[in-house]
Formats: structure tokens, C-alpha cells, sequence
């Protein structure tokens, strides 16, 4: 385990903090942030791990949000991290040629974050604050290209929200990545909501598809709505958060 260096007590809005830490990984600082019940996080609580888009960040505009979310909706902390290259690691913005470049090797940049994801929640888990048995994810686009391999080789994640993502498109023809994806989806075992826009542009929707019908559970639903990549209404992300929530608090 490493120890979590918390930068204070972080900051409270309308019932809901927001606390930044550090924790030092085997390449460099991973930074990250936590949100969670102004009170502080409920005896033996779930605990959801949020995975960024590409170029963004562990408080981009479509996260926070969703950590928020988790806690105002549902009551269970959430925690994002940077991914490597990318905000406080880096400072990658938008899908810029810096961006591509870290894709460049798809199974190192995946390995990376993945083991990353793996060390930040060992040292959360050793708070005492969380439930090791209720432990889930929710990532889109570059949230799902690392939450995919992740929640494949992640047996602690006991339910995952992936989405705006697949095998094909002008995203994955830029990298292998599409090929990691159809070997590590079989391998996704607990339960899946998977999420696309019919209209996507980065990803095309047969390869969406394809995703879904690879996930190796059976307990998989398949949410889709019209627009492209970008457009996802708030309710499919609320769906999204939903059953991930009703999900652990069932466990």
C-alpha cells in the first residue's frame, strides 16, 4: 500500500465534499479526488472509481458531475484520478498529438493506468473507510478504453458503467487499442450497463455492438441514445449511475 497524502479537508458544496489527494505511484504522483458526504463517508460504504475522457481530467466537466452524483443521488463516495499524461501528470488537453501519442502503445498506456487504478485502490481499502465487496466503475470514451482492461483484470470491481466506446472507429484506428479491447472484453465478468450514442463519430456503431456482445457477463443491459459522441443526455448518465448504486447497495 501507499500512503494517501490529502491536501486538507478539501472543500463543501451544498452537502458534498470534494477532497484532493496525492499518492506516489511507481512512475510518478498520482493525484486525485474524492467526493463524498459532507458528514464524511459512511461507516463500511461503497466506493465508485471514475475514469476520465481523453484530454481531460480528474475534475473535467462531465466528472465532476458524476462524482457528485453519486453522492447527492445515492449516498457513496466516488474517487477520480488523472490518467497518466493527463492533468496534474502531464497536462494533455483535448485529443491533441500529444494525446495520440500515449495511445501510441494502447497496452502500455492500459497497463499503466490499470495498475495505477490497482495501487489507489489498495490504499483506499486500507482506510477502513469502504466495503472491500462493493467496489465499482464508471467510465466513458477514454474512461471505457481503460476502464475495459481494468474491469477485466480487476477482480474487487463488482460492477462497472462503460460506454461511448468500441472496437472501431477513428479513434481505435489510431492505435491497437480496438484488438485489446476484443481480447479483455471476455474477460469482464461482473455486471455492465453500456452506454452509446447512435450518432457517435469517434467510435462507429457496429463496434459499439460489438463491445457489448464481447462483455463476457450475462448480466449486461444496453442503453443508446441519439447524437453524437459528445451529446449523451443527463439521463443516460444518471441511468448510468444508477445501476451502478442499486447494484452495490444490494451486495
Amino acid at each position: 500500500m501507499a500512503d494517501i497524502n490529502w491536501r486538507g479537508d478539501g472543500t463543501v458544496a451544498d452537502g458534498v465534499r470534494e477532497r484532493e489527494f496525492e499518492i506516489q505511484g511507481a512512475r510518478d504522483t498520482i493525484t486525485g479526488v474524492m467526493w463524498s458526504p459532507e458528514g464524511g463517508v459512511p461507516a463500511n460504504s461503497p466506493l465508485v472509481l471514475i475514469g476520465h475522457g481523453g484530454g481531460g481530467n480528474k475534475k473535467a466537466p462531465s466528472i465532476v458531475p458524476t462524482g457528485r452524483g453519486f453522492v447527492l443521488e445515492h449516498g457513496i463516495p466516488a474517487v477520480a484520478i488523472d490518467a497518466p499524461g493527463h492533468g496534474e501528470r502531464g497536462g494533455v488537453a483535448g485529443r491533441s498529438p500529444e494525446y495520440y501519442a500515449l495511445w501510441a502503445d494502447s497496452e502500455v498506456m492500459t497497463d499503466n493506468a490499470n495498475a495505477d487504478w490497482s495501487l489507489v485502490l489498495t490504499s483506499l481499502l486500507e482506510t477502513g473507510w469502504f466495503d472491500p465487496e462493493r467496489v465499482g466503475w464508471s467510465g466513458m470514451s477514454m474512461g471505457s478504453l481503460i476502464g475495459v482492461p481494468y474491469v477485466a483484470s480487476e477482480p474487487r470491481i463488482k460492477v462497472a458503467a462503460l460506454g461511448l466506446c468500441g472496437t472501431a472507429g477513428s479513434t481505435p484506428s489510431r492505435s491497437s487499442i480496438g484488438g485489446l479491447l476484443v481480447n479483455r472484453a471476455p474477460l469482464v465478468r461482473c455486471p455492465v450497463v453500456f452506454i452509446m450514442q447512435w450518432n457517435d463519430e469517434r467510435f462507429t456503431r457496429d463496434g459499439s455492438l460489438a463491445l457489448f456482445d464481447l462483455f463476457g457477463t450475462r448480466d449486461k443491459r444496453l442503453l443508446s441514445y441519439l447524437g453524437a459522441h459528445a451529446e449523451m443526455p443527463e439521463e443516460g448518465r444518471k441511468a448510468g449511475r444508477a445501476f451502478v448504486a442499486e447494484r452495490l447497495k444490494a451486495m
